[in-house]
């Protein structure tokens, strides 16, 4: 069994501290025992442990490949409501993994007590066979900017809310600006220049209301799958909600395909990607006219998320490194085409 934390977290600590559990062995032991109790499985091993964001267990029943998750309660304020979307989507064609009922259809079991934090929302998943891209490539960027579009536009036709515990709108991101910059300032190999310079930026950005729809949240390239060079599902989308869809855009045209990784596009894959989303799904004008600010303050938000995961020199540069890219041209520039 693998024991995965692409983080760089101390797996045994969190185990411990967040879970309750005393070992490796006895999480382990708990997962198979809930699973016998709340899912018709007969044998049941688990492959791997992962440690991120929650705890993710995969493993292996009757024969086939399923993903335990247990995440935090707060993210689930309306969890009642995000998975009939999600079985909407699919219905629709977008690769989202299966959610699977346990016995009594619940989604959303608690057989964790009196653990510090609140991990007590658990589901199953089907397994999403492939792996995120290695390297970025016009096929490839072509389809995750399709996917992306596809997934925002099924979104303005559900006809039911599905409500996370943040408002995720351009107004709201430009009110906490000054909260990432207090977040950025003892960060090591962080240029404080270049923070200043793109809180500028984002202050000089006009606030608005954008197009709001059904966003994934992190649409980071490490959540998009590939199998033969061809995609093959979108995972980690339990934290969909309501949002302007700018947002979600420029998250993932900021990620990487390693979690823990800085940018991972060159400027040039940058602009293409974007005018490949807006010919599937066009921006209008309130959403071209604010990019650049939307934009900046995704990479200041990147670049906060990959220090507090561990991410070396090497990553912060790179990802400064296109940040500074974006503050030198105009939004015109940066629009490119569109």
């Amino acid at each position: 069994m693998q024991v995965l934390s692409p983080y760089g977290k101390d797996v045994l600590t969190e185990l411990k501290d967040i879970y309750g559990f005393s070992s490796i062995a006895a999480a382990t032991e708990f997962i198979i025992h809930h699973i016998k109790q709340q899912y018709q499985f007969q044998v049941i091993s688990i492959e791997s442990l992962h440690i991120g964001y929650g705890l993710v267990a995969k493993l292996k029943a009757d024969g086939e490949i399923y993903h335990l998750k247990l995440t935090l309660h707060e993210r689930y304020v309306n969890s009642d409501q995000l998975f009939p979307w999600l079985d909407y989507a699919r219905k629709q064609g977008i690769l989202l993994p299966e959610i699977i009922p346990a016995s009594d259809g619940s989604w959303y079991l608690s057989p964790l007590k009196n653990v510090e934090l609140d991990y007590d929302v658990i589901y199953l998943m089907r397994d999403v066979p492939g792996k995120p891209m290695k390297q970025a490539s016009k096929q490839l960027l072509q389809q995750y900017a399709e996917a992306m579009a596809q997934f925002h536009r099924i979104g303005f036709e559900y006809s039911h809310p599905v409500l996370g515990a943040e408002d995720w709108t351009w107004e709201s991101r430009w009110k906490y600006r000054h909260d990432l910059q207090n977040d950025l300032k003892d960060c090591p190999f962080v240029s404080q220049e270049l923070v200043a310079e793109s809180i500028r930026a984002i202050a000089q950005t006009r606030v608005c209301t954008l197009p709001k729809t059904i966003i994934h949240k992190d649409f980071w390239f490490c959540h998009v799958f590939f199998q033969d060079n061809s995609l093959s599902g979108i995972v980690d989308v339990d934290m969909s909600t309501q949002g302007e869809r700018l947002l979600d855009l420029c998250i993932g045209l900021t990620g990487s395909s390693s979690p823990a990784r800085g940018s991972f596009l060159t400027f040039e894959q940058l602009q293409d990607t974007l005018s490949m989303y807006h010919q599937c799904l066009p921006l209008n004008e309130a959403e071209k006219s604010v990019f650049k600010g939307v934009l900046v303050y995704a990479f200041l938000d990147t670049l906060n998320d990959i220090f507090q995961n561990n991410a070396t020199e090497r990553d912060i540069n790179i990802t400064q490194s296109l940040l500074s890219s974006i503050l030198q041209v105009s939004e015109k520039e940066l629009l490119g085409s569109l």
